[in-house]
Formats: C-alpha cells, structure tokens, sequence
C-alpha cells in the first residue's frame, strides 16, 4: 500500500506535469518521484497521456470525466 507522500504524488501529478503548483509542492513532489520508482513509472504515463491527447487536438475532458477516469485509476492501482 502506498505511503502517504506517494498518495500525494500521485494525486497531483496533472497538477505537476503542468506546473500549476507552488515552487515548494513542486520541488517536494519531483523529489519523490526520483526517488520512488512506482511513483515514477506513473508520471511518465500521465505525462505520454497528455502529449497524446495535445497532439490529438488539445481538448479537455469535462471535469466529470476525467475524475471518473482518476478513480478509476486509483482504485484499479489500490486493486492492484
């Protein structure tokens, strides 16, 4: 089960991958990801899953959907 500083990684890793969070949210979080490998693979999916869907036109899932698609995820990976 992932500690607490991995659940906040993963929980804002949009929020990081679009550096929409305070310098000190993202120095903490990109620490983390150096050095937690799961916590990494996962940034480097969320990441491919943006440069995708920029190139594919740029849209934006409604709110709705995409914390639907993030449960998902969360539960599929607590599942896991």
């Amino acid at each position: 089960m992932p500690g607490r500083e991995c659940e906040e990684a993963l929980d804002r890793l949009f929020e990081f991958i679009d550096d929409e969070l305070p310098e000190d949210e993202l120095r903490r979080i990109g620490s983390h990801l150096k050095t937690c490998p799961p916590c990494e693979a996962e940034h480097k999916i969320k990441e491919k899953i943006k440069n995708l869907t920029a190139r594919s036109g740029g849209e934006q899932a409604p709110e709705e959907l995409r914390e639907r698609i993030l449960a998902s995820i969360r539960s599929a990976r607590d599942g896991a």
